[in-house]
């Protein structure tokens, strides 16, 4: 997990970017008080809403890797590839290493995370399509997964 690239860079630099706007569009979306303007601001205004999001075990079936990309969150604390994408993004040159496979699976975790929850309606409703082959959600939140490959999970923050 530490090995670092040029092509992890960008994996790490690119879904960085995206979850600071699907932060916001999530906290929009779902019209929570605080207009957070940075990733704490998030942090706050998130998991008042959504206590479970910490929680989300995100999978990497190929290898049999279980994420929690956001359980940092729970200490009150910045997830430690949020911090590594922001000292690549400001200072490459000193924090190369930071863009590392670890890293760069764990923001992609992440951004799947706040996917899965600005599409939970389509998640519910079998209509997220197509699925990804790369990651997944926790089989247990959905009895059809195993036998279906169509989502139809019920993520741990809304009713069933």
């Amino acid at each position: 997990m530490a090995c670092y690239s040029v092509e992890f860079a960008r994996l790490l630099l690119a879904a960085g970017s995206e979850v600071d706007v699907l932060c916001k569009v999530l906290c929009e979306k779902h019209e929570l008080r605080v207009r957070p303007i940075n990733i704490e601001g998030y942090r706050t205004a998130i998991t008042a809403r959504f206590p479970g999001f910490t929680k989300l075990e995100i999978q990497v079936p190929r290898y049999k890797l279980v994420r929690l990309p956001w359980q940092q969150w729970e200490q009150d604390e910045t997830p430690n590839w949020w911090r590594s994408y922001n000292r690549v993004k400001h200072e490459r040159h000193g924090y190369f290493a930071n863009a590392s496979l670890g890293n760069a699976l764990d923001a992609m975790a992440g951004l799947f995370t706040l996917v899965s929850y600005l599409y939970e309606k389509e998640l519910r409703a079998r209509t997220a399509q197509p699925w990804p082959q790369m990651l997944t959600l926790d089989p247990s939140l959905s009895s059809d997964i195993r036998t279906n490959s169509r989502p139809g999970h019920v993520l741990p923050d809304f009713e069933p």
